[in-house]
């Protein structure tokens, strides 16, 4: 209370003090000021610091005007006009002082000046900006009254703007002075930041050596910036594993990389929410924690969404297609299910595309998700000192690892495919969706060894290379050898013949044997087995959900079908009861050997 009352008593004394400026002359008026502090009128009234209106009043009948002086707000500088690339999304950077007496500044969208503009004076106010409620309407008129010359381009999202990466308050880069970040929403707490980056360095990425699962996590968090750097698509890991096994707290720790409790997000959400979320983190990391939070019916759209960058199309009000929310940013999800799992709850097979998208990976080492405890007594020990140091330490070691990659100029799109050509990801029995698979994890490679040349983590050289390696063999042991649709292919029609080979299935032989819902035929193979006479609505009701021509050449690929003609027909012409069929041969010894790893 006393250094508030010697505050208002100095300012009330450097008001008595300064020097009388002149009223603003009734020619000039009407007309804006803005004082940033206590001004000294040569009338000898004292204006408030702040936004002021100086017009002329509406005179009745015969009454001269005479000069009315209104507040209109806190102090409010107009610094720049903004807009994007693209020429639209115009704004205003605003410098204001809030009511705690610090300044701030922030670029203001255009339209958040429609209708009667509550929704500006809404941010403005949740910001600290003191504003008269009887002075909308000049605020208003104040902020469009004219266009300042000087320019500036605005980013709409974090991420990548020319040469430049663009957070929510700061902006990274050799040109960080031309753009700035514009939103009509105040609340960007996720790239907070606290502690240091050696904290950091020291207590968090030094635990990772030694635990594979974890440098890989923290690896990941450095991809993002990555992705467009490589020309490559999204995508990420989802650790699974049983509860309490250290999954949250490695996702944490990658979280830190970024920003402090607030980064992490939820998998409770809808394709559409999840949508608004993934633009937020645009060229960063998305961090998921807890997948059976999600609708399982909603987990496939989500996961497609989120790999491929790109949002829902939507209609305006006129009908017109609105513009497609665009992101790209490395994922990292956690959950006691995998993505099949948890999609099956929901009624829907997990497709290829999304099974190369988000990655499948056990978290089941040593300790949970550790092999090495760095001195700690048990892995909760450890964890909960990962978990306290993220809260102390985060926020750095991105910043640290965007100031020296938007100064580096070396082609990272050449780099990854050397990690790509490395043994490690490249075993010799791969097809490509273990290709696909091998060039995410070559991508973590690059991000971790990228971070530890740039002195951001202290891991040895080659560490994060190696995480990366034993991420992939991991991935593939869970996983299973070959394509992902073939062994999905082969699973179903093995499954058919397992509930049907003798309900809807007779002997080729037996004349006028009556079978509700026939399949088809069967009879006796080479080895003493069954070979599976298929009709064409048996086979095509076994395949349900895949498409018919490309599961048949799948089929014959594994040795199931014999090989078609040179008409390409596969079906051949048997007779059976005295008639000609169309029947597809299904050898069923070989639906349980190849796709069972």
């Amino acid at each position: 209370m006393a250094d508030l009352l010697d505050r208002v008593a100095k300012q009330d004394g450097d008001a008595r003090q300064q020097e009388a400026i002149p009223t603003v002359p009734e020619e000039e008026r009407p007309c804006f000021r803005v004082h940033d502090g206590w001004t000294l009128l040569d009338t000898g009234r004292k204006l408030r610091p702040g936004v002021w209106h100086h017009g002329m009043s509406k005179p009745k009948k015969e009454e001269m005007p005479v000069p009315v002086d209104s507040w209109v707000c806190g102090p409010l500088h107009i610094e720049a006009q903004t807009f994007d690339g693209t020429g639209n999304n115009f704004g205003r950077l605003l410098r204001f002082k809030n009511t705690a007496g610090h300044w701030r500044a922030w670029a203001m969208p255009m339209e958040l000046l429609r209708g009667d503009g509550s929704d500006l004076r809404g941010e403005l106010l949740a910001m600290g900006l003191e504003i008269d409620p009887f002075a909308r309407q000049s605020l208003a008129r104040y902020l469009q009254e004219r266009a300042p010359k000087k320019r500036v381009r605005c980013a709409l999202q974090v991420g990548w703007c020319g040469n430049v990466f663009v957070l929510p308050d700061a902006v990274i880069g050799p040109d960080a002075g031309s753009v700035i970040f514009q939103s009509g929403e105040r609340g960007h707490e996720e790239h907070g930041q606290a502690g240091t980056l050696d904290g950091w360095r020291s207590e968090i990425a030094a635990r990772a050596v030694g635990n594979p699962l974890f440098l890989l996590a923290l690896a990941a968090a450095f991809a993002g910036p990555l992705l467009k750097r490589t020309n490559t698509e999204g995508g990420g890991l989802h650790f699974v594993g049983d509860s309490s096994t250290g999954k949250t707290t490695i996702l944490e720790a990658a979280c830190s990389v970024w920003g402090g409790p607030g980064y992490r997000r939820s998998w409770r959400a809808t394709a559409n929410g999840m949508e608004g979320a993934a633009a937020l983190f645009n060229d960063c990391l998305l961090a998921l924690d807890e997948i059976s939070e999600c609708d399982p019916r909603e987990v496939g759209a989500i996961v497609y969404s989120l790999g491929n960058g790109r949002g829902k199309q939507r209609a305006s009000r006129t009908g017109a297609a609105r513009a497609v929310t665009r992101w790209a940013a490395f994922i990292i999800s956690t959950g006691e299910r995998t993505i099949g799992t948890t999609m099956a709850e929901g009624g829907h097979r997990t497709k290829a595309g999304q099974a190369v998208r988000l990655l499948d990976l056990p978290a089941a080492r040593r300790f949970g998700c550790f092999d090495d405890l760095h001195g700690m007594a048990t892995g909760t020990a450890l964890s909960d000192a990962i978990k306290r140091a993220a809260t102390q330490h985060h926020g750095r070691a991105g910043r640290a690892f965007l100031d020296r990659l938007t100064h580096d100029g070396r082609d990272f799109a050449a780099l990854l495919e050397r990690f790509k050509a490395l043994p490690a990801f490249n075993p010799p029995d791969t097809e490509g969706q273990d290709k696909r698979a091998a060039g995410r994890f070559a991508l973590l490679a690059l991000a971790g060894e990228l971070a530890t040349e740039y002195g951001i983590t202290g891991w040895p050289e080659g560490a994060a290379t190696e995480a990366a390696g034993t991420g992939f063999r991991a991935w593939r042991a869970m996983r299973g050898r070959g394509n992902d649709e073939r062994r999905q292919i082969l699973d179903r029609l093995a499954g058919f013949l397992e509930r049907h080979g003798d309900s809807r299935f007779s002997d080729w032989t037996a004349d006028g044997v009556m079978v509700r819902d026939r399949a088809g035929w069967w009879k006796p193979d080479d080895a003493g087995g069954r070979l599976y006479l298929f009709n064409a609505d048996g086979l095509r009701e076994a395949l349900k959900g895949f498409d018919f021509k490309h599961a048949l050449d799948l089929l014959e690929e594994a040795g199931v079908l014999p090989k078609a003609n040179a008409r390409g027909e596969r079906a051949k012409a048997e007779r059976i009861g005295g008639r000609v069929v169309k029947l597809y041969e299904v050898r069923a010894d070989s639906l349980g050997g190849e796709h069972v790893s």
